[in-house]
């Protein structure tokens, strides 16, 4: 997610260059013998762990893959988190539910950002890796293993969340109403689901994303007023306005791997109802965080010109 825009031009960040790279089939004996013997007495150092190449090579996509992993793991366990446990009374949960679901998601982004930002620039997100490849700011070849390690992250961050809460889950199953499934009554802990008609909650995702984008372009733009190491916190505070203010009518993925994941994995558990629910409300949360991320690059990049330079 480490855009920035420079001379008119859209500029990604790939991640760091490492140092200590060694090309593939290179003997890592040859390189720095006296540095590889010191690094094998630290366990910190990568020189102490076998696959080191294999590792580097793939060092984006596992970015990706933890960095979607830990925020699904925040982000739908503080949804399971207020489900199971907020206070008995409504006006309670009413009013710290949705402030603490806010915030849980906004600080678990935060966190995976750090977690990934400076490997793969901390993507996270399919949406916006497209539209950075649409506008020529990130390599086409890299977005299929990008959009599988954001998938795969988001399922496995789901089925974290699911084994944390199982007790709870298998709890809710022998209380279940006689017109109640398992899918209708607790899917909406791990996917979206809307709180008016899809009509409208396709432009609340489209300009939720939008807004997404664009807020991701400035923070990240050297030429605004760059929040250099705080990008990350910057970022997460930004997902967290957008759905403590707008984010109820749809709720706001704003990323397709966060809810299509979950939604795989919810309906191997529960049968497809989560995929038919809310008149196959599935496609939109799937879909439109592309048209609005596209949309929000475009706006800024045409629009946005900085004074500063």
């Amino acid at each position: 997610m480490t855009q920035s825009i420079h001379d008119g031009e859209v500029q990604v960040y790939l991640g760091k260059e490492d140092p200590h790279e060694v090309p593939m089939g290179q003997d890592l004996d040859e390189e720095r013998p006296q540095q590889l013997e010191e690094e094998k007495r630290n366990f910190t150092s990568q020189g102490m762990w076998p696959l080191y190449q294999y590792r580097w090579w793939l060092r984006e996509y596992i970015a990706e893959f933890f960095g979607s992993f830990f925020l699904l793991s925040f982000g739908i366990g503080v949804n399971a988190t207020t489900l199971f446990h907020t206070g008995a009374t409504a006006s309670y949960q009413t009013n710290v539910t949705f402030l603490a679901v806010t915030f849980g998601w906004g600080f678990g982004l935060a966190i995976a950002l750090f977690m990934s930002m400076g490997v793969s620039g901390g993507h996270l997100n399919p949406a916006v890796t497209i539209a950075n490849c649409v506008f020529g700011a990130f390599p086409w070849k890299k977005a299929p293993g990008f959009f599988l390690a954001q998938l795969l992250g988001s399922m496995v961050g789901a089925l974290n969340v699911y084994g944390l809460f199982k007790s709870h889950f298998d709890d809710g199953h022998q209380n279940l109403l006689p017109h109640e499934t398992m899918a209708s009554k607790f899917s909406g802990v791990f996917v979206t689901y809307p709180n008016v008609p899809n009509g409208y909650a396709v432009w609340s995702e489209v300009f939720n994303t939008m807004a997404l984008m664009m807020g991701i372009l400035a923070v990240t733009d050297s030429r605004m007023t760059p929040a250099l190491n705080f990008k990350p916190v910057a970022v997460g505070l930004l997902l967290f306005v957008i759905g403590l203010t707008t984010g109820a009518n749809s709720g706001f993925a704003l990323n397709p791997a966060r809810d299509l994941g979950p939604r795989i994995i919810t309906a191997m558990l529960w049968g497809s109802e989560p995929f038919t629910l809310y008149s196959y409300y599935f496609w939109i949360p799937t879909f439109m965080p592309f048209v609005g991320a596209l949309l929000g690059m475009f706006l800024y990049v045409f629009f946005i010109i900085p004074s500063c330079t």
